[in-house]
């Protein structure tokens, strides 16, 4: 793959994620404090639902994933 491609590849990422910001905060305007409250206290109980060993096992799959992506990436950097 060519750098350029890569650089493309980032771009429309962050164009992505504008756009994907962008939609969030016109959502999260349009929330009443009382639906606000709801979805936070759903996420809330999502959280303790979800076990201690259950996150770490979540946050060292994302290290893993991080890394093997990181490698990919220096492969086509020619690195």
């Amino acid at each position: 793959m060519k750098k350029e491609d890569v650089l493309s590849f980032i771009k429309g990422y962050k164009n992505a994620n504008r756009a994907i910001l962008e939609e969030k905060k016109k959502r999260l305007c349009s929330l009443t404090c009382k639906d606000s409250l709801l979805e936070y206290e759903h996420l809330c109980k999502i959280y303790e639902d979800f076990n201690k060993e259950g996150i770490k096992d979540l946050e060292n799959k994302k290290i893993l994933f991080l890394i093997e992506r990181r490698k990919r990436f220096n492969k086509m950097d020619g690195r």
